[in-house]
């Protein structure tokens, strides 16, 4: 059977991708910006693309994981408060530390572009425009989160189809907003959820029925999937102006398609518990590391000379973030997760009970 245990694999790639994404920042931002280091890694830009393999990623774990909401009266409203409890916390706390400090270190929303308009729209997973026009929220990663709650909702609505019919329906939505905003155009917000990035999440949704449905493929062309996939990460390098959907979205499609058609490859083991547990944690990685990097810096500043050695600082500030997100994830983001689940559990079995 493809249980629990084939999903390891997809736990490394959501690792992968949130380390990838953290390094893109420091080498990116990190260094040049706040430290006027140069980019020692210039080919490190595309660890940006763990954003679209988190997207294939989602895609996928939905449509696999929510086999028990398919077709239930309930199941859409016991979805969607599942998803809310597992990603609204951490990030709304994110944000309001990250609020609170803009406040207080700038004293006021307009000095760092903001507006009540645009911290409203954050907490709510609007896009929402800063008053200089760029579109990002108070939390500048969450930008991401707006297109999975918007995938969430899609994929809401879906749930009382049936996992095959749903799954149609969903990237047949997801496929008309692209295509209708990129001909005519969509009012705001829309027109900003509707671009082509949120086909990575259908492209995902598409692998993970295959599995569902007994698909599976010979373990040398799963292989030549993922060498494939990796070969369009490393030649988007040299292609920046391409839709980040082509030459990033499908790379990151046919990893998760090699890791996953050809079966489980792993039994439990300390091995894949640790991989399981970074996967768990890539959440809190993602929205952690943007204030973790700096804490070298600002902690260590007199101390450190980034300068003389900047890809190793980048990989100390690498693993400060990532003992910060662990830390994070096993203190509050997991005990508050769990807690969440079990009252959701409660309450719709006690809905089941008393329509028995």
């Amino acid at each position: 059977m493809y249980d629990k245990q084939g999903l390891v694999s997809i736990q490394a790639l959501r690792a992968i991708a949130a380390i990838a994404v953290a390094f893109a920042h420091i080498t990116n931002s990190e260094l040049p910006r706040q430290l006027g280091i140069p980019n020692p890694l210039p080919g490190a830009e595309v660890g940006s693309a763990g954003v679209d393999l988190f997207f294939v990623i989602s895609g996928f774990v939905m449509v696999y994981a929510s086999e028990r909401f398919f077709r239930r009266p309930a199941g859409p409203h016991e979805f969607l408060l599942r998803r809310i409890a597992r990603i609204v916390p951490l990030y709304w706390v994110m944000t309001s530390i990250i609020l609170a400090y803009l406040l207080w270190h700038y004293g006021s929303l307009e000095a760092v572009n903001f507006s009540p308009q645009v911290v409203i729209a954050s907490y709510m997973f609007v896009p929402y425009p800063q008053t200089n026009g760029y579109m990002a929220p108070v939390h500048g990663v969450g930008w991401s989160l707006n297109f999975e709650m918007f995938f969430y909702l899609c994929f809401c609505l879906a749930l009382p189809l049936g996992r095959r019919p749903g799954v149609v329906a969903v990237v047949a939505l997801l496929a008309c907003l692209v295509a209708f905003n990129r001909t005519w155009g969509l009012p705001p917000p829309l027109d900003y959820l509707a671009l082509p990035i949120v086909l990575e999440f259908a492209m995902g949704m598409l692998v993970a029925l295959a599995v569902r449905e007994g698909y599976r493929l010979p373990l040398f062309v799963c292989i030549a999937l993922v060498v494939a996939g990796a070969a369009g990460y490393v030649l988007s390098y040299w292609h920046p102006d391409i839709d980040h959907m082509v030459v990033w979205g499908i790379p990151s499609a046919l990893l998760v398609a090699g890791v996953t058609l050809a079966g489980p490859s792993l039994t439990p083991s300390p091995l894949s518990r640790g991989i399981a547990f970074m996967g768990d944690a890539s959440y809190a990685f993602y929205l952690v590391h943007p204030i973790a990097i700096t804490l070298p810096r600002r902690l260590l500043g007199a101390i450190l000379t980034p300068g003389a050695a900047p890809v190793l600082y980048a990989v100390f500030v690498l693993i400060v973030a990532g003992i910060a997100a662990c830390a994070v994830h096993v203190l509050f983001e997991r005990p508050l997760t769990r807690y969440l689940q079990d009252v959701i559990a409660f309450m719709f079995s006690q809905k089941r009970l008393a329509r028995v």
